[in-house]
């Protein structure tokens, strides 16, 4: 399975818009160009991503080594870049807490950086793939769980193909999830960010999968106070 869906976490935004037009020129689509920390990391908790590709210099006192080694970075493949060719910061890269990231020095020609992307894609980050159902021959797979429900001590998982429903607490599920690929909207519902077509902030609610979901007011006003609801979540 191929990368399609990149994030470019740069700190010079010219040389981000050049970086983007490179590679949706080779199909990649590119979900957004950010230049801080922060805006990054908010970014990755609520968008459904395949890859980053970071400047290790960033704005603000964080650097791009630093957002690498992040709890929601850890299930996506990173890409660092950098204009200073060292010992050094080579030796500060290798000693990244990631469990697949690869360096480029700028300069470089726009076909190494895509021959790097589709060795990744060959290569992907070892992650949970099915939960067990009520028995021990019944799998549900990961990739089509389309938002999960909590009501009362049952947890109930809705696919496109059916519901399922268990006796077990949130937390113990989520324990069996990958990170970063499903989002709490509600106390109640933690949903698929892949899914998502649409968060409704006046009406508070989350149009997913041909499914109506609440939205929280928390949710709402972390959204908000991370300024990402501008962003198509899908």
């Amino acid at each position: 399975m191929g990368i399609q869906n990149i994030l470019l976490v740069i700190n010079d935004p010219l040389y981000g818009l050049q970086l983007e037009e490179s590679l949706s020129i080779l199909g990649y689509t590119i979900v957004d160009q950010l230049n801080s920390y922060q805006n990054a990391l908010d970014f990755v908790s609520l968008t459904d991503i395949e890859l980053v590709i970071i400047d290790i210099p960033l704005e603000g006192p964080q650097n791009g080594l630093k957002l690498a080694e992040e709890h929601a970075f850890q299930n996506l493949p990173v890409i660092l870049l950098t204009h200073h060719d060292s010992s050094e910061i080579y030796q500060k890269v290798v000693a990244v807490s990631h469990p697949l990231t690869l360096y480029l020095v700028k300069p470089f020609h726009i076909h190494s950086l895509d021959s790097i992307i589709k060795i990744l894609a060959q290569h992907p980050i070892q992650e949970p793939k099915f939960i067990q159902g009520n028995s021990r021959s019944e799998f549900i797979a990961i990739k089509d769980i389309i938002y999960i429900e909590v009501e009362h001590n049952y947890i109930f998982i809705q696919t496109a193909a059916r519901r399922y429903a268990f006796k077990k607490s949130l937390t113990q599920l989520k324990l069996q999830l990958p990170a970063n690929r499903f989002l709490q909207v509600h106390r109640s519902f933690l949903v698929n960010k892949k899914f998502i077509k649409k968060i409704d902030l006046e009406k508070n609610i989350v149009e997913i999968a041909g499914y109506t979901l609440p939205l929280s007011r928390r949710m709402k006003h972390n959204l908000l106070s991370k300024n990402t609801a501008q962003h198509p979540l899908s």
